[in-house]
C-alpha cells in the first residue's frame, strides 16, 4: 500500500515537472501563431541576429528566424512569416537593432527594387534587397569621449536617439542631428576658454624655465636642509622630550602659584593701590 502511494506521488511529480518544462520551452521558443510560410534572405553581415529572433513588419511580430547559415561570403537567414501577411518581390529585409541589450530582429518593409508582384513561398530575397547588421557598439564607443564630459541625462538622451535612429525612426534622426549640433556649438563656445587655459599654462611654463637656475638652487638647499634634519633626528627627538618635561614642570608651578596670586590681587586691594602710588618712583 505504501509502495503504491509512493508511485502515485512520483508519477504526479513527473507529470507536473514535464508540464512546467514544456511550458518554459514553448515560452522561450515563441512560436508563431497559426500557419506560416517559409522564406530566406541573403545578408553580407548578420552580427547580433540569432535563431528564434522576431520577424517584424512595421514593428509588429509576424514571424520567427528559423536558421542562420553561411553560404560562401554571405549569410543565409531562413525565416517563417504568418500566411496571412503578404510578401512581395520588392520586400526589403534588414537586421534591425531592437534594444540597448544588443538584441536584433529581422525587419521586413517594402522597397523600390524588385518585382512588385507577390513573393512565392520558399523564395530568397537577394543581397541587393537586404540591409546588413550594424555594430552599434563601435558607434557608441566612438561617442565615449563625448559621454565622459556630458551629464547622465544628456548622455542617455543621445544614446536613445542613436538607437531610435538605427531602428528607422526619422523623427529621432532629426533629433539626433539637432542634439549633435547643439553639442558641437557647446564645445565650440568653450574653445576660447580652453585656448586661454593653454596660454596661461604656457606662460607659467615659460616663467619656470626662466627661473630654472633659481629653482635648482632652492631645491638643492632644501635637500641639504632636509638631510641635516634627518642626520640630527635623534638629537631633535631628545630635545623635544626635554622640552615636554620642562613644559609639564612649568604647568605644575603655574597651577600652584595661581591661587596665591589671585588672592593677592582680588582680596587685597591695597596692594594694587600701593603699586599705583610708587609708579613714578619705578619710572
Amino acid at each position: 500500500m505504501k509502495y503504491r502511494g509512493a508511485m502515485v506521488g512520483l508519477s504526479l511529480f513527473m507529470v507536473v515537472a514535464l508540464g512546467l518544462t514544456w511550458l518554459v520551452y514553448v515560452t522561450l521558443r515563441r512560436d508563431v501563431a497559426g500557419k506560416t510560410v517559409p522564406y530566406a534572405a541573403m545578408f553580407s553581415d548578420v552580427f547580433g541576429l540569432r535563431e528564434g529572433d522576431d520577424v517584424r513588419m512595421a514593428g509588429v511580430r509576424v514571424g520567427r528566424v528559423e536558421k542562420i547559415e553561411l553560404q560562401g561570403a554571405l549569410a543565409k537567414v531562413s525565416f517563417v512569416v504568418q500566411d496571412n501577411q503578404p510578401m512581395y518581390g520588392r520586400t526589403v529585409a534588414s537586421v534591425t537593432y531592437q534594444n540597448i541589450v544588443g538584441q536584433r530582429y529581422l525587419g521586413l518593409s517594402l522597397g523600390n527594387i524588385g518585382d512588385p508582384g507577390p513573393l512565392a513561398a520558399g523564395s530568397t530575397i537577394p543581397v541587393e534587397q537586404t540591409d546588413p547588421s550594424f555594430d552599434v557598439g563601435a558607434l557608441l564607443n566612438g561617442y565615449e569621449p563625448l559621454f565622459s564630459v556630458l551629464n547622465p541625462r544628456d548622455a542617455d538622451n543621445l544614446t536613445k536617439g542613436v538607437i531610435a535612429s538605427l531602428q528607422g525612426d526619422n523623427t529621432s534622426i532629426v533629433a539626433l542631428v539637432d542634439q549633435t549640433s547643439q553639442l558641437t556649438d557647446s564645445f565650440a563656445g568653450r574653445d576660447q576658454e580652453l585656448g586661454e587655459v593653454i596660454n596661461n599654462l604656457n606662460a607659467v611654463a615659460k616663467n619656470l624655465a626662466e627661473h630654472n637656475d633659481s629653482l635648482d638652487e632652492v631645491i638643492t638647499q632644501t635637500r641639504g636642509m632636509v638631510a641635516t634634519f634627518d642626520a640630527r633626528r635623534p638629537e631633535m627627538v631628545d630635545s623635544l622630550g626635554s622640552i615636554s618635561k620642562v613644559v609639564r614642570q612649568l604647568s605644575t608651578i603655574s597651577d600652584g602659584v595661581y591661587p596665591s596670586l589671585n588672592e593677592l590681587v582680588t582680596r587685597q586691594p591695597g596692594f594694587a593701590a600701593h603699586m599705583v602710588g610708587i609708579e613714578p618712583q619705578l619710572a
